[in-house]
């Protein structure tokens, strides 16, 4: 029986596109993974509203989200919204949640 992907959702910083990540290489037998961008917020829109808008754009239940710089500090937040496998930062914070 095969094992079922693992979806990796990469959230680049906020100045940087998903291009970053093109040299990441995941077994794709194990691995499917998905490039989110950033969108302009709506006027007085907080990280946590914006973090939840995020979050319709993942499709997996029990994502990998990795973030990068802004992006580490997005994932974050993310995942105090939808129920996540795992959270990577890289370059940035990492708060308690």
């Amino acid at each position: 029986m095969p094992l079922e992907k693992i979806h990796v959702y990469l959230m680049p910083g906020m100045a940087a596109s998903p291009s970053i990540f093109e040299n990441i290489f995941l077994p794709p037998d194990r691995f499917e993974v998905h490039a989110l961008d950033w969108f302009i917020p709506d006027r007085g829109m907080s990280l946590e509203d914006y973090a939840r808008k995020m979050c319709e754009r993942v499709e997996h239940p029990d994502p990998v989200l990795l973030g990068v710089s802004f992006g580490g500090i997005l994932v974050q937040e993310m995942a105090k919204l939808i129920p996540v496998r795992k959270v990577l930062i890289v370059s940035s914070v990492k708060s308690k949640f």
